[in-house]
């Protein structure tokens, strides 16, 4: 059995944990997620029935658990990021487009950039979601500060997208060590939803 502990996360980090663990599951093998978060347990119980999956539910003390066992059909998995509502403080969105900040020197842009990271995670208002793309992505590779930072930001619930097609063309879908690879349609949907767009 498969434990995935997300006490004290907030959406959407708790659901990309189960989405993670649901994955990596083999077939028929059982898995237990536990929240203390009561949003993230109703956001949970909502993209499990989506996938039309039905977890046995208990409670300790003011910890939910959903159990769930993996179904050899289970191939398909929907963006967790759906299920959960915006933050009501939060109305904008940061994305990073290039591993170095600003125009000029290189050496410089890459430091201001992981200067900018590493302090966004001490905001008083943090963003709704991090978008990566072309350059950007090498931010969330492994080894490096800024994924550690970013790291940071969704443990509090934030959501960080890497752009798929830009991973494939950097070769880096080893190397991430944060976020979720998505899609042009995913980030196209927070840039025209947000109430503004932060870009470094």
């Amino acid at each position: 059995m498969k434990t995935i502990n997300t006490k004290g996360q907030l959406c959407p980090a708790p659901l990309i944990a189960a989405k993670k663990g649901l994955q990596e599951a083999a077939a028929g093998e059982e898995i237990e997620i536990l929240t203390d978060n009561d949003t993230a347990f109703q956001n949970l119980q909502n993209y499990m029935k989506e996938l039309k999956l039905s977890p046995k539910i208990r409670k300790e003390g003011e910890v939910h658990i959903l159990a769930v066992i993996k179904p050899e059909s289970l191939t398909d998995f929907l963006s967790p990021e759906s299920f959960c509502a915006t933050p009501a403080t939060s109305n904008y969105i940061v994305a990073i487009k290039s591993d170095a900040m600003g125009v000029g020197d290189d050496e410089l842009g890459h430091l201001l950039m992981r200067a900018f990271i590493n302090s966004l995670k001490d905001a008083d208002k943090l963003p709704t979601a991090i978008l990566l793309y072309n350059s950007g992505v090498k931010v969330a590779v492994k080894g490096t500060d800024t994924a550690l930072s970013l790291q940071e930001l969704e443990d509090k619930g934030i959501a960080i997208f890497s752009c798929g097609t830009c991973v494939e063309y950097y070769g880096l879908k080893e190397l991430l060590a944060v976020g979720m690879i998505s899609n042009m349609y995913t980030m196209t949907k927070y840039m025209t939803e947000a109430g503004h767009i932060v870009y470094p």
